[in-house]
This record gives C-alpha cells, sequence and structure tokens, in this order.
C-alpha cells in the first residue's frame, strides 16, 4: 500500500489530529511566544471599549512567525477585561483569504476567570482522554507594543480546520452556543428564530443555513413518547458518546456548561452534513475543577434532554460507568496531577510575573495548591457516590 493511501486509512481509523499530533502552534509542550505590534492608540481604545467587538488592524508573530494586517478585537463572555482583554486574532479581516496553519482566527484566551490558569488545559486533557474532541490549545507569552501583557492561553478555535481534522466532516452546520439567559433544550415551536441566532448561533453557512434539523432535534428531545424516547434521540445524537460528554462535565465538576448554574452554556453544537446526527463540542472550561465534591448527577433534572434520556436505568448505568471511568483511569493523582505539575512547571515563571493578571502571586499559588487537592479528591468521591 502506498503510503498516503496508508495514511489515510489511518487517519480514518484513528482521526487526523491523532496522526500528526497537533498543529505545532498548539504544542503544548512549550512556552509559545506571541508578539502584536499594532497602533498605541488603537490598542488603548480596544482595552478602553473592551466590551464591543471592534476591531483593530495589527501584525502578528507567533513564534518568530510574522503574519501582518490582521484584525484584533476583545472577545469572552464573562471573562472580559479591560486591563488584560482576551483577544479574537482574525488573519482574513483585512487581507482577503489570508490564514495562518490553515486557520482563519485564533483564540488568546486571557485566563481571568482561573486564578491557577491551569483548568481548561486540564479539562481538555480529560475530555481528550476519554474520547471526546477538545480544541487544541497552548500556552503563551503575550508581549504588545514591546510590553510584556502576561500569560495566555493560545486556543484552537472550533472551525473548519477543527471539524474536518477531528470530526471528518466541515460541511455541516455549526452552531456555537451563545448564553443570554436560562435554557433546557425546551421547545418553542417551529419558529426557527426562537432558537437562531439565540442561543444557537450559526458558525457555517450563515447564508444559507437550513435549520430544520436542529429544530426537529429539539422537538423530538421534549415531545418523543417515553417507550421510545432513546431510539427517537439516538436519530440525532451518539446516545453513549453524549453520556460520556456528560459524564466528563460532571466528574470535573463543572459548573458553567451543558449543565451549567445558570443554564446551558461553553459548547458547540455540530450537526454533519446531509445527516440528522449532531456532536456536542466542549468549549471555555476554564470554570471546571470547581469543588473536590461534586454530584454526579448535578443538574441533570433540570435540562429536558438528560433528564428525559436518564431516566432510562440502562442509560444511567452507562452514564454511571462513564463517570467513573473518567475519575478512575484519568481525573485522580496518578493520571491528571502530573499534567497538572507539567503546566504549572512550564507558566509559574512567566505568572509571576504577569503584570496584568487581576490577581497576586500568593492568590496564584494557593489556586494551584487549591486545584491539586481537588484533582486528588474527586477519584474518591465520585466513587463514593456510585461504588
Amino acid at each position: 500500500m502506498r503510503r498516503d493511501a496508508l495514511l489515510t486509512a489511518l487517519a480514518v481509523l484513528l482521526g487526523p489530529a491523532l496522526l500528526h499530533g497537533g498543529d505545532p502552534i498548539f504544542d503544548p509542550s512549550k512556552l509559545h511566544e506571541v508578539r502584536i505590534e499594532m497602533d498605541p492608540s488603537d490598542w488603548e481604545s480596544l482595552r478602553t471599549n473592551y466590551l464591543t467587538d471592534q476591531y483593530y488592524a495589527a501584525n502578528i508573530s507567533l513564534d518568530n512567525t510574522v503574519v501582518q494586517q490582521v484584525g484584533i478585537r476583545s472577545r469572552g463572555s464573562g471573562s472580559r477585561d479591560a486591563v488584560k482583554p482576551g483577544l479574537k486574532v482574525d488573519f482574513n479581516k483585512y487581507v482577503s483569504g489570508q490564514e495562518f496553519h490553515g486557520y482563519k482566527s485564533l483564540v488568546l484566551d486571557n485566563l481571568v476567570q482561573d486564578t491557577s490558569l491551569l483548568r481548561e488545559r486540564l479539562a481538555f486533557k480529560v475530555f481528550e482522554a476519554m474520547g471526546i474532541p477538545a480544541p487544541q490549545n497552548a500556552f503563551a507569552r503575550l508581549t504588545v507594543n514591546n510590553e510584556y501583557a502576561g500569560v495566555y492561553n493560545l486556543v484552537e478555535p472550533v472551525s473548519k480546520p477543527f471539524l474536518k481534522a477531528r470530526l471528518g466532516d466541515d460541511s455541516g452546520n455549526l452552531f456555537d452556543y451563545e448564553y443570554s439567559g436560562e435554557y433546557f433544550f425546551t421547545y418553542s415551536g417551529p419558529d426557527p428564530g426562537a432558537y437562531i441566532p439565540d442561543p444557537f448561533q450559526p458558525q457555517t453557512h450563515e447564508e444559507d443555513l437550513d435549520p430544520s434539523g436542529l429544530l426537529e432535534f429539539i422537538r423530538v428531545v421534549n415531545e418523543a413518547p417515553d417507550a421510545t424516547v432513546i431510539q427517537d434521540v439516538g436519530r440525532f445524537l451518539d446516545v453513549n458518546q453524549f453520556l460520556t460528554y456528560l459524564a466528563v462535565e460532571n466528574a470535573l465538576a463543572e459548573y458553567d456548561g451543558l449543565l451549567g448554574e445558570f443554564g446551558m452554556n461553553n459548547f458547540y453544537l455540530y450537526q454533519y452534513g446531509g445527516q440528522s446526527k449532531f456532536v456536542f463540542i466542549p468549549w471555555d472550561k476554564d470554570t471546571s475543577l470547581s469543588s473536590p465534591n461534586w454530584p454526579i448527577f448535578q443538574r441533570v433534572g433540570d435540562n429536558v434532554l438528560t433528564r428525559r434520556l436518564l431516566n432510562d436505568l440502562s442509560v444511567q448505568a452507562i452514564y454511571v460507568g462513564a463517570v467513573k471511568k473518567a475519575v478512575g483511569s484519568y481525573l485522580n493523582s496518578r493520571w491528571l496531577l502530573p499534567e497538572l505539575e507539567k503546566g504549572y512547571t512550564q507558566i509559574r515563571e512567566a505568572v509571576l510575573l504577569d503584570p496584568k493578571k487581576p490577581f497576586t502571586n500568593d492568590q496564584f499559588e494557593l489556586a494551584v495548591l487549591g486545584l491539586r487537592g481537588i484533582v486528588a479528591s474527586r477519584e474518591a468521591d465520585v466513587m463514593a457516590q456510585a461504588p
């Protein structure tokens, strides 16, 4: 078999991202260097108007590779910050078709909601280990106009390159779930305007979107008979994969995710091209690992989708098995704690010198110490609930 044919066959079996080990710009083994050069008045304006999505022109260097005339804007929801703004880099904002490593944009997460700066890194590792595709990410030192702006997380956007590499398809409908109030997967009738673009914001096919699949998915979740709800929902979801996603979130004690304290939040939903099947993709996990003690059925009953699926005892058993696997294999002091220590060692000096972080160095060290305790405690807590 020719080498290219062999690689194609392996990609089908393993997934392209596993073959190439990820893009080097997201190499987690190194602390990357990102430099932004832009008009100082524009940078000041971006920080002053950090609640808006106004773009500004800039040149950016990532590990000494320069891309000129990119668009930079403030980003985030609760993480928006005037002193240390989260940033979206749009490579083709001012130069049509310009990309970097195949990406049209990148995210620079300011990590201001996590005093340890490590939670999203660890959470995505657990998702990946459990077979749930998650964005690549890597820590970076950011410099703006030769001034050190602090430690950021360089995050792969959930866009077509991610979809193609991790899901094997980028022709379908991608929705970014944008939180705008409590929503629990309820059906509000056949009007697409009840769901799109709020809270399901299209990221592909914006001009020719067919929303019928999403509406039918939500309708079936709410209206399928109890006797056939598992099979009916199975037309739209790989139920076991979804249960794994759910299990990882509650194993991670995630309070602002799919079963968030204030309703659903922080995920993408993708419908495969030409299919009825959807898949959930994790996003923005810096509020995970919030407690050493967390109910494995936390808020399952609040969400229509999770409540209806887990009413079935056989499905409930699969879910409990997935939570136990998450902590028994990965979210414990044997597997995840070494990952925590690698990340901490990698960023510690840069964090201590970070002049923009909204907490002290002592608070950073205490947060890491607390995170160690949470990682070490989750296995025993889960197993006590589901022996």
